[in-house]
């Protein structure tokens, strides 16, 4: 099922339960404009977008524009939630998915513009319903055209709760590349676009490739992955079952050595952070405009993510067993080193430790084997 069609009138907004912000009225919406957000507590780009979004409800939220946050999450999950990241405007459920499905919603975050007789005007990624657009429209009536985020990694896969085990795996046919991965407590997604076997195997291993080494001819066709698991699978089980079917596919035999290799160490003797393990929900990742988003992230998490985007390796020595969130901006090594020590107390330093090493041994049996494959962007 798509979208609903733009200046057609909108499915009716009803929820499971709403968490805040509910209309005093039971025809609460009737007459309104009304800005409807489908997102998640998983989803690194809906975190990402929130003070975004909190922003446009300063400005212009009132009795005549309302803005509303649906998601399918349990109650008591949105509300540890909110206590440390609060959404401005109304926010409810949808446990059944019926606004989900009746809006088409494949993928969050996601964001619908209904005017006040009821029609859709718009629709799309929550960064590009910026204030010039909804204020040209409040103004005029008008919807301006604005850009799209043209890759994956802006959006994570929505699920349906009957899901329990989902992996496909298809040849690459658009030039469509980017990954979004959503960690919860009993559940695990992966989108995976346009990467060849190594660097999918990486992800799902959650291996970064500064601790891997590629013996062989890699294959040089590009795979879209999608993974996703819900308890009572765990998400380690789910991550190497996927990895064991495309080295099964792609005859890859791996192994693993110690090695001395340089790197960064983070240490922290003075933390200034906020230990949000309590609130639950699961670790979430994103990022726009040269700054990283992390959620409830364990300083182990921050280290991958920093490997995985500076290329060189990171040791996490600071001896912190939390959870916590980060917002730093990733523009330089510079500026993301110096805003870890002044924002949260943590010391980014040159260091030399033993490290283990993911083999991947290209076999015979490899698919698509044709010659040394390009170097990685």
């Amino acid at each position: 099922m798509g979208y609903p069609a733009i200046d057609q009138p909108a499915p009716a907004i009803e929820a499971s339960e709403w968490i805040s912000g509910k209309p005093e009225e039971e025809n609460g919406f009737s007459g309104k404009n009304v800005i409807l957000e489908f997102w998640g507590t998983h989803c690194g780009p809906c975190i990402a977008a929130i003070p975004h979004l909190n922003e446009l409800v300063a400005t212009y939220g009132s009795k005549d524009t309302l803005f509303v946050s649906l998601t399918r999450e349990d109650p008591h999950i949105i509300e540890r939630f909110l206590e440390k990241r609060p959404i401005k405007g109304g926010v409810a459920t949808d446990r059944e998915g019926a606004m989900f499905d009746a809006y088409g919603i494949q993928s969050i975050p996601h964001t619908f513009l209904i005017d006040s007789q009821g029609l859709l005007r718009w629709h799309g990624h929550p960064t590009s319903f910026n204030a010039e657009l909804l204020e040209e429209f409040l103004q005029t009536d008008n919807v301006p055209k604005v850009s799209e985020p043209t890759t994956s990694s802006e959006t994570v896969p929505a699920v349906t709760p009957d899901t329990l085990f989902f992996l496909k795996i298809d040849r690459n046919a658009s030039d469509r590349r980017g990954e979004s991965l959503g960690i919860g407590d009993e559940q695990f997604e992966a989108e995976i676009y346009g990467y060849r076997v190594a660097d999918v195997i990486s992800s799902l291993l959650d291996h970064p490739h500064t601790r891997m080494r590629i013996e062989g001819k890699e294959p040089e066709e590009l795979l879209d992955v999608e993974l996703r698991s819900f308890h009572p699978l765990k998400v380690k089980v789910a991550r190497e079952r996927a990895v064991d079917v495309l080295c099964d596919m792609f005859g890859i035999a791996i192994c693993r050595v110690v090695e001395q290799r340089e790197g960064w160490a983070l240490t922290c003797s003075n933390p200034q952070l906020t230990d949000v393990s309590d609130l639950g929900g699961g670790m979430s990742t994103g990022g726009f405009n040269n700054k990283f988003t992390g959620s409830n992230l364990t300083i182990d998490q921050l280290a991958d993510y920093l490997e995985n985007s500076m290329k060189c390796i990171f040791f996490n020595e600071t001896h912190l067993a939390g959870k916590y969130d980060f917002v730093l901006p990733v523009k330089t090594f510079d500026q993301t080193r110096r805003a870890l020590e002044e924002e949260y107390g943590i010391k980014v330093e040159s260091a030399v430790r033993e490290v283990e090493i993911v083999i991947l041994r290209m076999t015979d049996a490899a698919i698509g084997c044709a010659g040394d494959s390009p170097p990685r962007p």
